[in-house]
């Protein structure tokens, strides 16, 4: 069967343009508005960006079969809201898959899992602490099922680095500072143990979120977490190792397991943001410091990019509660 030709997409609409153009569901519900009436809530998406958008009629017909990881034919209007764009659905059909290239859909990445994964080896082969590199080199290197699902899977559902690749980005981005500051106090630090918190802190990601079409979380991600899960990896790589004879010098020493699960424990920060006990030791201080830097630098960059507010700041960033300067506009003679 011939698949539907998709000419638009979500990262060239604009303010009242008219659309008719087919879009994968990212999310999907029915609310009630303040006439008592239902309506349907939805977040459209492709391989460019994503469009939050409104039913506003005939949503008893379309709430059972207008679920997320549907693809769905749109005609309707984008329309500036509160300073976001917004599609008002007028008509909308249910598509099969055959009837769509679903690569069209799909958000792409711009990196090189291959060459971040060597990258990140690299840092595994750098390590001095016998215990500490074969317990880095059992997880990401030796383990081929966690390697492959680290080269596809994103850092989170929304909030950063949320796009295929993204968690393998997000640990070599950290590693890299990490690198830097245990150099810088080396007195205070050990490098090997910063590592293992940024190799480790979302490993777990990989469980916690499904992500073969759009990003949601797993059953066990819901139930158990990304924290929990990756204090069990560590529990059973240890034991695979003390099973393998050579892998370890001897048995893995208490104190280094206790010290690699605390900085997985502890990378939150604080027990109102989902971490069980505070960072303790300089290490989690850093790993968690690093962390939520470099989650932060992504997360409100991607907000810069998207922005399509003119002039120099950015429309309201409602999670940061703030607008971003992203500085004045250059002339054409400054970009040669």
């Amino acid at each position: 069967m011939i698949s539907i030709t998709k000419s638009q997409f979500v990262k060239s609409l604009k303010d009242k343009d008219t659309v008719q153009s087919p879009f994968l569901i990212k999310f999907s519900a029915v609310a009630t508005g303040k006439n008592g009436k239902a309506y349907m809530n939805l977040v459209l998406m492709d391989s460019s960006g994503e469009i939050e958008a409104r039913l506003w009629d005939d949503v008893a017909q379309h709430a059972g079969q207008a679920v997320r990881d549907a693809f769905v034919m749109v005609d309707g209007r984008v329309q500036s809201y509160q300073g976001r764009l917004q599609l008002v659905i007028s008509k909308m059909q249910v598509l099969r898959e055959d009837q769509v290239q679903v690569e069209e859909y799909l958000p792409k990445s711009h990196l090189n899992a291959d060459v971040l994964h060597r990258e990140l080896l690299g840092y595994v082969e750098s390590m001095k602490d016998p215990y500490y590199k074969a317990l880095a080199e059992a997880v990401l290197r030796d383990d081929a099922d966690i390697v492959q699902r680290m080269k596809r899977a994103p850092a989170a559902k929304t909030m950063h680095h949320a796009y295929p690749v993204g968690l393998l980005e997000h640990v070599v981005s950290i590693t890299k500072v990490l690198d830097f500051l245990a150099s810088h106090y080396e007195s205070s630090l050990n490098r090997d143990l910063l590592f293992l918190g940024g190799f480790f802190h979302d490993i777990a990601k990989i469980w916690e979120l499904s992500y073969e079409r759009v990003t949601d979380y797993t059953m066990e991600g819901k139930l158990v977490g990304h924290i929990v899960m990756g204090v069990e990896l560590v529990d059973r790589k240890i034991r695979e190792l003390e099973s393998q004879p050579g892998r370890l010098p001897g048995l893995f020493p208490e104190e280094k397991k206790l010290l690699v699960k605390h900085l997985i424990l502890a990378h939150h920060g604080k027990m109102e943001y989902g971490s069980p006990v505070l960072p303790q030791c300089l290490e989690a201080l850093v790993v968690h410091y690093i962390d939520d830097l470099d989650s932060k630098m992504n997360a409100i960059g991607k907000f810069m990019e998207a922005d399509q507010n003119p002039g120099p700041w950015t429309l309201l960033n409602r999670h940061y509660e703030r607008f971003f300067y992203k500085g004045e506009p250059r002339s054409v003679s400054e970009t040669l």
